[in-house]
C-alpha cells in the first residue's frame, strides 16, 4: 500500500522539522525511500534542511510580530507604530529645582565689581545656559539656568526663584538645501524635547532670524506656520523636520537652521538633590551665595516601549482635546515626565457633586505629591490649550491608606533548610514585590486571598498562613492649632478586636501630647443615646481627655475630628497614624487613594507545624491561629 505524502507546515521546532522531512523522504518511491536516515552523512544532510527550515520560520514569526504594536519587540518597530498614530514618544525628564542666587564682590576691589565709572551699581544678568551642578555620592551631575534674569541692584545682585534643569545646553547648526531630504538629527542620546528651540536665520540677513515652535496640532496649519516637526529615529536619536510650505512654512534655501537643546549624559536623574554650586561665572565673578528654595524633583527616563504601546493608542483616540476622563489622562502621561500613577475623574462623579470640574490626582516617580509649581505648569501648560473651556481642572494629592498586616504562618522544615526568622525575610520580599506590582498604581485592589496565596508559595516549606488585615492613615497635624480633619477609608469598618460587639473600639492611634498629657491617643465608644460612634481623647491609664473629640461613621468608613487640637508629637513622629479595621479582608482604593501596604511594620511570625513534622499523636496539642474575624 502506497504511503501518503504530505509535509506537515505546522511543525516548526527543528526535531519535529526533522522527523517530517525523514518522513516524507521515505514516502517517496525512489531510492530515498530506502535509506538510512540515522546514519551519520544523511542524518547531517537532514540536520541541515531542518536547520534552515527553522531558522526560516522563526525569522518570519519575528518579522510578522513587528509589523503590529501589540506583538512588536524592537522599539524602532514600537516607535513606527505609534508615528502612524501621530504620538512622539516621551523622552527624558530632567529634574529641576529652583534656588536663590545672591552674587558677592569685594567691596574694597578698584574697579568694583559690575559698576560703572562712577562707580554706581549696573544691573545683571543670568543669562540662560548659566552653569551648575549639584554632587551626588561623589559623582558631578550638571545643570544649567532655564531663562534668562536680570537683576538690578538692591543690597547685592540677588537673583530670586531661579529654576535650575538637569543637564547640558548645547546646538547643532544646518544649512538648508532644496530638494534634499536633509536629515536634522540631534547628535545625542537622551535629549530633553521640552528644551528644543529652534531658529532659522536669512541667508541674506543675519538678523533676520524666526523662532520656530513644535507643531501639536494640525488645526489652522498652514504653509506660512513657522512650526517643525519631531520625530524620533530608529537609532533612537531625535530628528527635526519642516514643513512643505503646504503644512508648515519650509525655510529657504541656504538659511541656517539652530537648533539649541540639552541632553542628560549620565541618563539619571538627580531627584531629591537639595545643593547646588555655579560652576559658570557672572560678568567674570564666581563668588555666589546659593539657598535652596526646592529640592529637585521632575526626573525620569524616556518613555519605554510597553509604555508607548499603551500611551499610543490613548493619545490617538484624545486626538489632542481634553474631554473624557481618559484624554486627560493620556495628555498628562504623554507630555508630563514625572508620573508614576494618574487618576482622573468627573465632578459628577466626586464623593460631594461637582459639576464643571475634572478632578486630577498624579502620583509622581520622585515624591508623594507634586509641587505648587508642578500643578500650575500641568494645569496652565499642558491642560489649558487642550481642555473644554467650561470644564476647570482641579488638581488634588493622592491620599494614601497603608495596609497593616500580621502574617502567621506554618511551615515543614524537612521540605527545605530553613529557618522561621528567614522565611519571615523572604516573605517580608514578596509583600514588597506585591506593593510594585499591584498596589503601586491607583485602582490597584488589595485582595487577602491573593496576598495569602503569595505568602505560601514564597517557599516550599511553608504550609499555610492567616493573615490579619487592618488600615492606617496619616494625619500632619498643626500643633496648637484646633483644626477639623476627615478621613475616608472607603469601605465599611469592623471593631478591632473582632467581636463585633457594640462595646467594641473601631478606632486607635499612635501616641501625642493633648492639653499638656503625653502619651495620648484616640479611641472611640458607641453612644447609645445617639446611636453614633464617638471619638475621645485618652491618656496612658484611659482617662478621658476630650469627650467628643469627633465621629466614626462605620458604614462609610469615615472617621471626622473637630477641633482637634494636639500640642507636641514624640520625637522622631511627624504624623498622626489612625488605625481602622475593614469589615472585609479586601481593600479597594476610590478616586485619589493609593495603597500600600506597610512592609517594613508588618508583623510575620511562624512556627514549625508539628502536624506536618509529629506523629499519629501530633494534632493532640495543635494550635491554630485565630484570623480576627
Amino acid at each position: 500500500m502506497a504511503i501518503e505524502r504530505r509535509i506537515t507546515a505546522s511543525e516548526l521546532d527543528f526535531d519535529q522539522i526533522k522527523q517530517n522531512l525523514v518522513a516524507y523522504m521515505q514516502a517517496t518511491d525512489t531510492t530515498f525511500n530506502d535509506y538510512n536516515y540515522d546514519g551519520s552523512a544523511m542524518s547531517t544532510i537532514i540536520d541541515v534542511l531542518a536547520y534552515v527550515t527553522h531558522i526560516n520560520s522563526m525569522n518570519a514569526n519575528f518579522a510578522l510580530n513587528e509589523t503590529f504594536l501589540d506583538t512588536s519587540q524592537l522599539r524602532t518597530s514600537v516607535v513606527s507604530h505609534a508615528k502612524l498614530l501621530g504620538y512622539t514618544p516621551k523622552s527624558i525628564s530632567p529634574s529641576n529645582a529652583y534656588i536663590n542666587v545672591r552674587m558677592n564682590y569685594d567691596t574694597t576691589a578698584t574697579p568694583l565689581y559690575n559698576h560703572d565709572g562712577s562707580n554706581s551699581p549696573l544691573p545683571l544678568d543670568m543669562p540662560r545656559g548659566t552653569a551648575f551642578k549639584t554632587t551626588i555620592d561623589g559623582v558631578d551631575f550638571p545643570m544649567f539656568a532655564c531663562e534668562t534674569s536680570t537683576i538690578v541692584f538692591n543690597d547685592g545682585w540677588n537673583f530670586s526663584n531661579i529654576k535650575i534643569e538637569q543637564g547640558t545646553l548645547t546646538s547643532v547648526s544646518y544649512t538648508y538645501q532644496n530638494n534634499t531630504f536633509e536629515q536634522y538629527i540631534l547628535p545625542q542620546a537622551n535629549v530633553n524635547t521640552k528644551s528644543i528651540k529652534v531658529t532659522v536665520t536669512d541667508s541674506s540677513s543675519t538678523d533676520a532670524t524666526k523662532t520656530y515652535t513644535l507643531n501639536t496640532n494640525m488645526v489652522n496649519l498652514d504653509g506660512t506656520s513657522e512650526v517643525y516637526f519631531l520625530e524620533e529615529t530608529r537609532d533612537g536619536f531625535y530628528e527635526v523636520k519642516f514643513g512643505d510650505n503646504i503644512l508648515g512654512k519650509r525655510p529657504g534655501n541656504g538659511n541656517t537652521i539652530t537648533i539649541e537643546y540639552s541632553y542628560i549624559s549620565s541618563g539619571t536623574d538627580v531627584n531629591g538633590a537639595t545643593v547646588f554650586e555655579m560652576t559658570g561665572s557672572l560678568n567674570g565673578n564666581t563668588d555666589e551665595t546659593i539657598t535652596l528654595v526646592t529640592k529637585a524633583v521632575g526626573g525620569s527616563p524616556r518613555e519605554t516601549k510597553e509604555a508607548i504601546k499603551f500611551n499610543a493608542p490613548l493619545s490617538f483616540v484624545a486626538q489632542n482635546r481634553a474631554v473624557t476622563p481618559d484624554d486627560y489622562k493620556s495628555i498628562i502621561q504623554n507630555e508630563f515626565g514625572d508620573v508614576d500613577a494618574v487618576s482622573v475623574w468627573g465632578g459628577e462623579s466626586h464623593d460631594v457633586p461637582d459639576y464643571g470640574k475634572v478632578y486630577i490626582s498624579i502620583k509622581p516617580k520622585s515624591s508623594d505629591t507634586l509641587t505648587e509649581t508642578q500643578k500650575e505648569t500641568i494645569k496652565t501648560q499642558i491642560l489649558k490649550p487642550k481642555n473644554v473651556v467650561s470644564i476647570t481642572p482641579v488638581l488634588i494629592d493622592p491620599a494614601f491608606i497603608f495596609i497593616d498586616l500580621e502574617v502567621f504562618f506554618k511551615f515543614n522544615p524537612n521540605l527545605a533548610t530553613v529557618t522561621a526568622a528567614g522565611l519571615a525575610t523572604s516573605i517580608r520580599n514578596t509583600l514588597v514585590q506585591h506593593n510594585t506590582d499591584v498596589l503601586k498604581t491607583f485602582g490597584g485592589v488589595f485582595r487577602l486571598s491573593n496576598v495569602a496565596k503569595k505568602i505560601d508559595d514564597t517557599n516550599i516549606s511553608i504550609i499555610s498562613n492567616v493573615t490579619r488585615v487592618k488600615m492606617t492613615q496619616k494625619i500632619t497635624p498643626t500643633l496648637g492649632t484646633a483644626k477639623a480633619y476627615s478621613l475616608k477609608f472607603n469601605q465599611a469598618l469592623t471593631d478591632l478586636d473582632g467581636t463585633s460587639s457594640s462595646t467594641g473600639s473601631y478606632v486607635t492611634s499612635n501616641t501625642f501630647t493633648f492639653n499638656g498629657t503625653a502619651q495620648a491617643k484616640l479611641k472611640d465608644f458607641y453612644d447609645s443615646t445617639s446611636d453614633t460612634r464617638v471619638i475621645q481623647v485618652v491618656d496612658a491609664g484611659g482617662l478621658v481627655l476630650d469627650t467628643n473629640a469627633g465621629s466614626v461613621n462605620e458604614t462609610a468608613g469615615t472617621i471626622t475630628l473637630n477641633s482637634f487640637n494636639p500640642t507636641a508629637l514624640p520625637t522622631g513622629q511627624t504624623t498622626i497614624d489612625v488605625t481602622v479595621k475593614p469589615a472585609s479582608t479586601d481593600v479597594s482604593p476610590a478616586r485619589n487613594v493609593l495603597l500600600d501596604i506597610n512592609t517594613s511594620t508588618a508583623t510575620i511570625s511562624g512556627e514549625i507545624d508539628t502536624m506536618a513534622t509529629g506523629g499519629t499523636t501530633a494534632g493532640i496539642d495543635y494550635t491554630t491561629t485565630s484570623s480576627g474575624y
